[in-house]
């Protein structure tokens, strides 16, 4: 008992616990997002996860759910988008259930469509990349790592009939994959905007720019 409350006042100094705690895998997991009710930190509720998923390795369906509590109680801290995302990223490799990523996923997107689009390109869920393709497109404002996420998940070309297209090429030039969005242009046939950025990336002058794209 001593040794796992030492572990826990790691995380959080002011952790007790009594033998009532661990009679059981429920117990245990009542403790575990007790404690992470104390926690203001991503940091630090990921490696509660962490502890937790080894701590209640021998009762999986128990396992799932305080893991899943605990992404819960993430997803409401204020913390950036960015924050967030990674802590829910690394808490679902601890998941071989699909269904774990789909559930945040399917919450995300009640809560906060930017922070749905990040989660579904950082977790590589290519089923709905359709959907986010289509979602960004009512989107007023991005974040620039949304944008640098879009492009490298393919999907830059659904913003180019949009107002933040602009931004969108300012991203990839200063992020180096223009080359990444320049393909994805001219496969989704929009030829005179991926020579004018391919231009944009090799530093040409804007008139000549505007000269060039119309050659295609």
């Amino acid at each position: 008992m001593y040794e796992i409350e030492a572990r826990l006042q790691e995380m959080v100094p002011t952790a007790r616990i009594t033998d009532q705690d661990l009679v059981n895998s429920e117990a245990k997991s009542d403790l575990i997002i007790r404690i992470g009710h104390q926690i203001t930190n991503l940091e630090v509720l990921a490696n509660l996860a962490e502890f937790a998923d080894d701590f209640l390795s021998k009762s999986p369906t128990i396992q799932k759910n305080c893991l899943n509590q605990l992404i819960d109680q993430g997803l409401h801290l204020q913390q950036s988008k960015d924050d967030i995302v990674h802590f829910i990223d690394k808490v679902l490799q601890h998941s071989s259930d699909t269904s774990d990523t789909e559930r945040v996923l399917d919450k995300c997107r009640q809560l906060d469509k930017e922070l749905y689009v990040k989660l579904v390109c950082t977790t590589h869920t290519e089923q709905r990349y359709s959907e986010i393709g289509e979602m960004v497109k009512n989107l007023t404002a991005l974040e620039d790592t949304t944008l640098t996420s879009l492009i490298l998940a393919g999907l830059g070309a659904h913003l180019a009939s949009t107002d933040l297209y602009i931004k969108m090429m300012e991203v990839a030039i200063s992020e180096e994959i223009a080359d990444k969005l320049v393909e994805q242009l001219k496969e989704a046939g929009f030829r005179a905007q991926a020579c004018s950025l391919q231009l944009m990336a090799l530093r040409i002058p804007g008139a000549l720019r505007t000269m060039s794209s119309f050659k295609l």
